[in-house]
């Protein structure tokens, strides 16, 4: 919706729907519209209350649509609620106000696990390329907080790292946009594996630069697509041990890289495409300030993040890894080396086939379990109860914890771990099972196994 016609509602019903920081970003700009008429609605009761704006705080927040005549939507309120179906023509994202009135340049970088690293290394060798600059992230400042579009302001390029969850309703005109692996991820909010992938794929009929990760090169959306640039296995952008390659020709060599594992090497062929487009004439002094951010940039926390070594044992912080796939990456990374895991949590929706295989085959001595995903993991173990451990009667005889607390996990963990082994916690689901924000969870893991450091 553009700004002359979102004014037309300034006078109007309107309700921001859930008020988090998305809804505390949409208010404040509504106010600089000068909207005289708009209602909270969110089921937190504890809200801090703004004067001249109403609330309707309730368990049932979503109950009376009816009498607004626009319903502006956070990406975590999912579109297909049977409630929200019906008043569809009247929901807006702040996503969209965002697309609809900026005209420069974005590069748009969604997949399922790794945009983070990816769009954080774009913006910080672009940055150093001395390009004006911007980068959104999906979870943490609201667009319209970081851009200011009512001022008309304006970047060479802007990164904007989105989730499934801002893109089920918009068709934005793209510079670049980036799809490196889709996993099985969020089907429960998106109705089911269809709709998730649609979200994903849709976005590239618009797309003016497009590349894929050649893995997926076989969907039948992406079949129907023209002037698509493929990465990895060999395709246009790839990797070859110890070589980066644009087509036949070396790029850069993989040498005092601080990125490790195999899967930053396809983030890294990402950024050499990006390059690419946007400077082709200056792409070897351009890749050589890539070196220079490599040679420092080390990841992201909760990305396989090395806490440190106590009593022996190194824990990894790997909080980020919300599907099986990621959780199967972290233990092909460290293999045999792990010792012990924690896994859990909300039931998205998963198939755990694969992750059991892994499990297995590196014989992982200890497992903690949180709730509630385990049956898919193994069976029902109702008959265990909490804070109990037992040795499994499987394949092998993992030795399992049942909690839901994390301080009795560390503790697991540091009784049953062998000295100079690792303990990972990589969860292969969400875990708002027993926390409302996952910073509550890797916060209380980094917490608890640094209390064993004086001791």
């Amino acid at each position: 919706m553009k700004i002359n016609n979102l004014k037309e509602y300034k006078n109007k019903n309107v309700a921001i729907l859930w008020f988090w920081k998305e809804g505390k970003s949409t208010l404040s700009f509504l106010l600089k519209l000068w909207f005289t008429n708009i209602t909270i609605l969110d089921k937190n009761k504890d809200i801090t209350k703004t004067k001249k704006i109403n609330y309707i705080l309730w368990d049932n927040y979503i109950d009376n649509l009816s009498i607004y005549d626009l319903i502006i939507k956070s990406p975590w309120i999912s579109p297909y609620n049977k409630k929200l179906l019906i008043y569809k023509e009247r929901l807006i994202t702040q996503v969209e106000i965002f697309f609809n009135n900026y005209s420069g340049k974005v590069i748009w970088i969604t997949w399922t696990k790794g945009k983070s690293t990816t769009v954080t290394l774009a913006y910080q060798t672009l940055k150093k390329i001395w390009y004006k600059i911007k980068l959104v992230w999906n979870i943490w400042t609201p667009v319209l907080d970081e851009i200011n579009i009512l001022n008309k302001e304006n970047y060479d390029y802007i990164i904007y790292e989105l989730s499934s969850y801002m893109l089920e309703t918009i068709k934005p005109k793209l510079y670049i946009w980036i799809i490196n692996n889709i996993y099985a991820c969020h089907y429960d909010w998106h109705n089911w594996k269809q709709n998730y992938q649609n979200a994903k794929y849709n976005i590239l009929v618009n797309s003016e630069n497009k590349l894929i990760n050649y893995e997926l090169k076989n969907n039948e959306i992406i079949n129907k697509l023209n002037n698509l640039y493929y990465f990895w296995e060999n395709w246009n952008f790839y990797y070859k041990k110890p070589l980066f390659y644009i087509s036949e020709q070396s790029i850069l060599e993989d040498k005092d890289i601080a990125l490790q594992w195999e899967h930053n090497r396809k983030n890294i062929s990402v950024i050499i495409w990006i390059l690419n487009i946007i400077d082709k004439n200056n792409i070897n002094e351009n890749i050589k300030k890539l070196r220079e951010v490599l040679v420092d940039f080390i990841g992201l926390p909760h990305r396989i993040q090395d806490i440190w070594t106590y009593k022996w044992i190194t824990f990894i912080d790997d909080a980020i890894a919300t599907t099986p796939e990621s959780t199967i990456a972290a233990i092909k990374t460290f293999k045999e080396k792990i010792w012990t895991i924690f896994l859990w949590g909300q039931d998205s929706g998963f198939c755990f086939k694969q992750l059991n295989i892994i499990l297995e085959q590196y014989n992982i001595k200890n497992i903690v379990l949180f709730p509630d995903t385990w049956e898919k993991i193994f069976w029902d173990l109702s008959k265990y109860n909490y804070e109990t451990t037992f040795n499994l009667d499987w394949k092998y005889s993992p030795k399992i914890l049942k909690t839901k607390s994390m301080k009795n996990a560390v503790d697991f963990a540091y009784k049953n771990t062998l000295n100079w082994k690792i303990c990972i916690m990589s969860n292969a689901a969400p875990s708002f099972s027993l926390w409302s924000w996952y910073i509550q969870k890797w916060l209380q893991f980094q917490e608890e196994v640094k209390k064993y450091k004086h001791n």
